[in-house]
């Protein structure tokens, strides 16, 4: 099966210049863990994740959350968040992996699998953005 029957013609998507609390806002009222930044042209550049931001959030504790002994001081989480909320996705969003419309499924759970990533973005020819594909889409039609 190919991404083009794969995936969600979700295109929920954020520029490089948008703020982080209108991102997180976004992401929650979405309910996304990840949005695909696109340009002014639709095509992708790359992405914005839950984990981005609360590693952003919490660079020297990081490496420590491993540890279940490890609780970070949730005030000093909320004051970075704070601080980072109206500055642009651009200053913490990464490149993105993507899929092209006619990728076959198994080479796109791969990709979920081995990057442990919650969704793909998918794009055409132009690098635009089209679509997204999740885990739980290629779940679903296994089941099938």
């Amino acid at each position: 099966m190919k991404a083009r029957e794969l995936m969600r013609r979700d295109l929920t998507s954020v520029e490089p210049d948008t703020l982080i609390h209108e991102a997180i806002y976004l992401m929650e009222q979405a309910g996304l863990s990840t949005l695909p930044v696109v340009d002014e042209e639709g095509k992708l550049v790359g992405v914005i994740t839950e984990h981005d931001l609360i590693h952003a959030a919490l660079p020297e504790y990081f490496e420590m959350l491993h540890s279940i002994s490890f609780l970070p001081n949730l005030n000093q989480v909320q004051k970075r968040l704070r601080e980072m909320a109206f500055k642009p996705v651009s200053d913490y969003m990464k490149e993105a992996l993507s899929v092209r419309l006619d990728d076959e499924d198994l080479h796109i759970a791969d990709l979920l699998i081995r990057k442990r990533l919650k969704q793909i973005p998918v794009v055409d020819e132009e690098g635009k953005l089209v679509g997204v594909i999740r885990r739980i889409d290629i779940l679903s039609r296994l089941v099938r």
